[in-house]
């Protein structure tokens, strides 16, 4: 059985939207591959439906060619973002958009078993956006894994000491202008026994299925 990972998280970096993902898909016991979007060049779906309706499957060819065949062959499908502006970053929505070649006269990865994750300073409803943005795909998520990091691109930028209008402002104020960074603030979901827990439990659920069970469902 096979099983793909994909995370939008922070541009070469190991973010923890990348070791969530990574740590459900070495935990899921089956064949697996993990995919970087950031590192990766692409656009979001540029309504070239002529090419894509025949295949049922994004024919668009940039780095994200192969990945869209990957995934419409997988057995199930771990997805991972980090949270901008109260949902999933534009990596993943544009990632996701060109799910619409799946979507021609029927959907060839209805009831496919999804688990998502998520890692953001602040989370805002995200999980909800992210599950409405795959429904028009018929998917079936299976778990749902958030972790509230706490840390604000603030903490990367270099001028917290002089902004008032960035979320380390917003949550402690003119101590903003003071704090020293330190690696100690920068959090990480291992650390965090209820997301650690919540990372294996999503793994358990891929772990459980048997593909003739999900083609079956399909």
């Amino acid at each position: 059985m096979k099983v793909i990972g994909f995370s939008s998280s922070r541009a070469s970096h190991d973010g923890n939207a990348d070791r969530m993902v990574k740590a459900i898909l070495e935990k899921s016991g089956h064949e697996t591959e993990f995919v970087k979007l950031t590192e990766l060049t692409y656009s979001g779906c540029k309504g070239c439906v002529h090419l894509c309706a025949p295949w049922q499957v994004c024919r668009l060819e940039d780095d994200l060619f192969p990945y869209y065949q990957k995934l419409k062959e997988a057995d199930a499908v771990v997805l991972g973002s980090a949270v901008y502006f109260g949902t999933v970053n534009a990596g993943m929505l544009s990632f996701i958009e060109r799910f619409f070649g799946y979507r021609h006269v029927d959907i060839v990865i209805k009831n496919r078993p999804f688990v998502l994750a998520l890692s953001g300073g602040e989370l805002n409803g995200a999980a909800e956006h992210f599950q409405r943005t795959l429904m028009p795909f018929a998917v079936k998520v299976l778990d749902v894994v958030q972790y509230k990091s706490g840390i604000p691109p603030c903490f990367s930028c270099g001028r917290h000491q002089e902004c008032s209008i960035g979320g380390l402002y917003g949550a402690i104020g003119k101590a903003a202008y003071s704090l020293t960074i330190i690696p100690q603030l920068f959090h990480r979901w291992e650390d965090h026994p209820k997301t650690v827990m919540a990372v294996r439990e999503a793994a358990s659920k891929l772990a459980g299925l048997k593909p003739a069970e999900i083609r079956h469902n399909q």
